[in-house]
């Protein structure tokens, strides 16, 4: 089992940040204290959490500070990329002003046949909603993409998701689950887009 470590924590209602996304985040103070503590710690890591409003979150993922800058408006934020699923445990002590946290690393699993089915038929019907958006630059990214983890975890820039359902996602360390609930998703939204396509369509050609 892997070995707890304490780091600063921070919380965020939005974006969910998964493991593999490169996201910026406003810092206010408490943000600011956390970030600050984690460029000042060895590691020069720090937890970033979902805090939703209906309890407080088991999992967040270990993260590296890219950038801290200023933002239009006057304020500062900060790019951070996800790297790992870390389990949340206890409070812990630590210098400064933020708030530290005990947390466990998620270990990486050598992906199954069956775990890499789910991933093909996953990235099939991500694929299909993406050529339906014309963005063929994600395509080409996700074209790239071979490991199941990895291909799951891009969920975590997809706008048809709830915030719920990215938490879910990064509370879920079983890849095969994660694929089974996207495929589950996707699936429903893409039926929903190409009826919503047909309809538009319809009137179109009635007009």
């Amino acid at each position: 089992m892997a070995e707890a470590k304490s780091v600063p924590v921070l919380f965020v209602s939005d974006p969910i940040v998964l493991p593999g996304m490169v996201v910026p985040i406003a810092l206010d103070d408490a943000a600011r204290a956390a970030v600050d503590a984690a460029r000042a710690s060895e590691s020069g890591k720090l937890l970033v959490a979902p805090r939703l409003e209906d309890r407080y979150p088991s999992y967040g993922v270990l993260a590296s500070i890219l950038q801290v800058g200023r933002i239009p408006g006057g304020g500062t934020a900060a790019v951070v990329r996800g790297e790992r699923r870390a389990h949340i445990g206890v409070g812990a002590s630590g210098p400064g002003a933020a708030l530290w946290v005990e947390v466990t690393e998620v270990p990486e699993v050598e992906a199954s046949d069956h775990v890499k089915a789910l991933a093909v038929e996953y990235k099939k019907l991500l694929l299909a909603m993406l050529q339906r958006r014309e963005a063929w630059q994600i395509v080409d990214v996700v074209n790239q993409l071979t490991d199941p983890s990895a291909l799951a975890d891009t969920a975590g820039y997809a706008s048809y998701l709830t915030q719920v359902q990215k938490r879910q996602l990064l509370e879920t360390p079983d890849v095969a689950e994660r694929l089974r609930a996207l495929i589950d998703w996707t699936g429903d939204h893409l039926a929903e887009v190409e009826v919503n396509d047909k309809i538009a369509e319809d009137v179109r050609e009635g007009m």
